[in-house]
């Protein structure tokens, strides 16, 4: 599937981007509705990249204003109460634009990629924010405010609130949009896990009718194969327990257990498709991989085998 470029983002949705930032942007607005702002983000990934576009394009109006006008004193500047009224047609005029031409070099900085090996890594964000990078996984952030990243892998983000950005996290099909909050994203191939501890998150996804909002305590597992999104109860005090060595499930399944372990506990399993959508409930200590293989197998009445180097979980 072919995804729409910035310049391909239709002139009507720009404008409804400029109208978002400009609300943003004075956060004594009484008239600003977060909600609001929050469920036209996460309803469509385009948003994300049509706001992103006038945010840039606004700031680059303000950054260039003096050699975008042709003679200065010629030209009053606005007065005080005219400034609002200059920035939406400044913006509407800049959205026209935005939507047929692409200035490279008016990009933002280059992207910042974090990876894992075995050991996890605390991300620092340049607004206080940090983000938790667990072992085997990869991180990218990109954006003047770091405010667009990118996981494959398992991360615990801990966003500062800052009601004037909003961060968007891709991993695998799905986007999390954030306004201040934190949760823990576990992406492996196809199948997406996200787990509120604080505040709450919208989750998206081309494959979804409709996004999800949660709150704390909520969790969402996305499966790509298939396409469906399942909301459940969580226990906010589980949620990043891989940080002390502990994974704890509920009714997950046996794939994702096994994709748990190789990232977690450096084990190699692999499962056949006849066991992958067995069901597991309870908690494994990761600290030695091998032996909480052999605790899930016996808790499911499983057996292990090898196969080419690594184990394989098999019918009894």
């Amino acid at each position: 599937m072919n995804r729409e470029t910035e310049s391909d983002l239709p002139e009507a949705l720009l404008l409804e981007a400029a109208q978002w930032h400009l609300r943003c942007e004075d956060p004594r607005d009484d008239a600003m509705d977060w909600d609001a702002f929050s469920d036209w983000l996460g309803a469509d990934p385009r948003h994300r990249r049509a706001l992103d576009q006038m945010t840039l394009t606004a700031d680059t109006i303000d950054e260039h204003r003096a050699t975008l006008i042709e003679d200065e004193e010629e030209v009053a500047p606005p007065a005080p109460g005219a400034r609002r009224f200059w920035r939406w047609g400044g913006l509407a005029i800049a959205a026209s634009l935005a939507a047929v031409v692409a200035v490279p070099q008016l990009m933002g900085p280059t992207p910042e990629v974090y990876a894992t090996d075995a050991q996890a890594r605390r991300v620092a964000l340049a607004d206080g924010s940090s983000v938790m990078l667990a072992p085997h996984s990869r991180l990218t952030v990109e954006g003047r405010s770091q405010d667009n990243m990118s996981l494959e892998g398992g991360a615990l983000f801990n966003i500062r609130h800052d009601p004037s950005r909003t961060l968007t996290i891709s991993a695998g099909d799905v986007s999390v949009s954030d306004i201040g909050t934190r949760f823990d994203v576990q992406q492996q191939d196809s199948a997406v896990r996200v787990a509120v501890a604080e505040g709450r998150v919208r989750v998206s996804s081309q494959a979804m009718a409709q996004s999800v909002g949660l709150a704390a305590g909520d969790g969402l597992t996305f499966d790509g194969a298939v396409g469906t999104a399942t909301v459940a109860p969580v226990k906010v005090q589980e949620i990043g327990s891989w940080q002390n060595g502990r994974l704890t499930y509920d009714n997950a399944s046996l794939a994702l257990v096994a994709a748990d372990l190789s990232r977690y506990a450096g084990v190699k399993v692999e499962v056949p498709a006849a066991l992958r959508f067995r069901r597991f409930s309870g908690t494994l200590i990761v600290d030695d991989g091998e032996k909480a293989l052999r605790d899930l197998v016996e808790l499911m009445d499983l057996r292990l085998g090898r196969d080419a180097g690594a184990w394989r979980i098999e019918q009894r």
